[in-house]
């Protein structure tokens, strides 16, 4: 029988599993809502029982996890989940590959999602990927691996501080720029000042209103600093908030060249805007798998 890699993805919302072959094929892919997972009392255990059924369905090289968390240097622990906090301080591999006699790997969701996003992408240089959620996720690959850092918490763009903010962000300091070009402040701004319009539509009914193209620049500004900072080879350009109907992305690419410095990088800065779907961050945490333990 074939081998697979388990590829998982734990969000704030979705728990996402497949199973994926060597040549990147989902032979298996099960979505569901993260709190039918976890109810927060013995989270390892509670993971443990999704994953023993496919462990008996098919042979599994290893388990790869993505979660929206900061991990820590050997990748071997979760230091701090703002969205999943029943994960925090885990020591989730070192239990895991205990219980399941197998390699288990673990990684931002943002790692694998770049991985998986710039796969077809030459790797040589500096890749920068930004993707804007519920908050701003950032991955840096430098020839083709993630920038971890000393502590193992590289690529904390939304955590960049912002003069005059004084919104509490996720991460418990106040003033970070997440809090004003996330998905939660555009939340916000429905709730707050356009309640007669769906979250979904709202760049359709309002994507000129002020407000809106301010959020969007301040979107901007974050990937302008990055991209002054590191010079990369590319940008990519993603997530739920970029993905939504009608999100104006030629003037999102304008104020990145408007913040970006001149004449270099912003002369020669490259954006692709990637695809979003379902399984999308399964096969990335596979793909990373498969890459670790070749």
């Amino acid at each position: 029988m074939e081998k697979v890699i388990l590829g998982i993805d734990i969000g704030g919302t979705w728990f996402r599993i497949g199973a994926v072959d060597a040549r990147g094929q989902i032979l298996a892919f099960e979505k569901l809502p993260v709190g039918q997972v976890f109810s927060g009392s013995d989270p390892i255990t509670e993971l443990e029982l999704v994953l023993r059924p496919y462990l008996a369905a098919r042979k599994t090289a290893a388990v790869c996890i993505g979660v929206p968390a900061t991990v820590d240097a050997k990748r071997r622990r979760v230091l701090q989940a703002p969205n999943v906090p029943y994960l925090e301080a885990l020591q989730l591999v070192d239990v895991l590959e205990d219980r399941l006699g197998i390699p288990v790997l673990l990684e931002r969701d943002v790692n694998v999602t770049m991985l998986y996003d710039c796969r077809e992408i030459p790797k040589e240089g500096i890749l920068c990927g930004f993707y804007f959620g519920t908050g701003i996720g950032n991955s840096i690959l430098v020839n083709g691996k993630p920038l971890i850092g000393k502590n193992g918490t590289a690529g904390e763009l939304g955590h960049i501080p912002v003069d005059g903010c004084r919104e509490v962000c996720g991460c418990g300091n106040v003033g970070c720029m997440e809090p004003l070009a996330g998905g939660r402040y555009l939340a916000h701004l429905q709730r707050e000042v356009f309640s007669d319009t769906p979250m979904e539509a709202l760049f359709t009914r309002h994507g000129e209103d002020a407000r809106l193209r301010r959020f969007v620049d301040r979107m901007a500004m974050a990937v302008a600093t990055e991209v002054n900072l590191l010079d990369p080879e590319q940008i990519l350009l993603g997530g739920g908030v970029i993905a939504m109907a009608d999100f104006p992305k030629a003037y999102l690419l304008d104020r990145i060249y408007a913040h970006a410095r001149k004449p270099f990088p912003a002369l020669s800065l490259q954006a692709v805007f990637v695809q979003e779907f379902e399984e999308k961050t399964v096969l990335g945490a596979a793909l990373y798998g498969w890459n670790a333990i070749a």
